[in-house]
């Protein structure tokens, strides 16, 4: 149902028009039909006129239900709806096919590597027992955070703000497959914003995520999705820069997350 309420929407414009034009049309049929049935004299006249003057009301009583149903619709059900059914889908970019740019400097901080993540080795027991060999009691890195290992410490945020920053994934998290990002962009003089990464599968370049620039600001919200299912695993950096209305780059937000397939 809520479908059919945003396809009134986007086309309401339309539906306004042409149920105005249907109206005019209707009307006219209906007043001629009425003045030529007060002056018919033949049973067939009169009938023929009486089938065309009710056939007119039938068509103006539903175009009239149309333009209130879509006024109704505009008016009551909009702001009902959750924010996302009326915003543009997001296209998923094909990454191998964005071109790549060199890196940007991020003011006078430069974001660090951060190794990959290594496994936890489990000790023996008792002082007196030998400990085992490492390649053969070696945790994966999903049992020992499940038994409340800690992970290792991901690279500081960079350049994060209450008007641009990264809510969703979290800075240091484990992601894979279709990613979805949520975060603020929001500035007095906002013109984009643009979602990049770095990591193995990039070659140590830029590579955005989105493949275009986004001209919508968002407060707490949706930022965008990719899949990534196809990409090397390891830590990735991303990149939320945000742009003026005179297009040059004024905040960027750094983070880092650890993609696994």
């Amino acid at each position: 149902m809520d479908q059919f309420y945003v396809f009134i929407l986007r086309n309401d414009v339309w539906i306004y028009i042409v149920s105005a034009l249907g109206l005019f049309w209707y009307i006219s049929q209906f007043i001629r039909a009425q003045r030529q049935l007060r002056v018919a004299i033949f049973n067939l006249e009169r009938e023929t006129n009486t089938q065309t003057r009710n056939t007119a009301l039938i068509v103006i009583v539903i175009l009239a239900g149309i333009i209130g149903g879509v006024y109704y619709v505009n008016t009551r059900i909009a702001p009902t709806l959750p924010p996302t059914l009326l915003r543009d889908p997001t296209p998923t970019p094909d990454i191998f096919r964005t071109p790549l740019s060199s890196p940007t400097p991020l003011l006078t901080r430069q974001p660090t590597s951060t190794p990959p993540l290594v496994p936890t080795i489990t000790l023996a027991g008792n002082p007196g027992e030998p400990a085992p060999n490492p390649a053969e009691e070696t945790t994966p890195v999903e049992t020992a955070t499940a038994v409340g290992t800690p992970l290792p410490p991901p690279t500081p945020s960079v350049g994060c703000t209450l008007q641009l920053n990264i809510i969703e994934p979290r800075n240091g998290s484990v992601v894979a497959g279709t990613i979805t990002f949520n975060g603020t962009a929001n500035f007095e003089d906002f013109g984009y914003y643009t979602l990049e990464a770095n990591g193995p599968q990039t070659g140590g370049q830029w590579a955005s995520l989105l493949g275009r620039n986004i001209e919508q600001s968002v407060q707490d919200g949706f930022l965008g999705s990719v899949n990534l299912s196809q990409w090397d695993s390891g830590p990735y950096l991303i990149r939320l820069s945000a742009a003026d209305q005179a297009l040059n780059i004024i905040a960027q937000c750094v983070i880092q997350v650890t993609l696994q397939q």
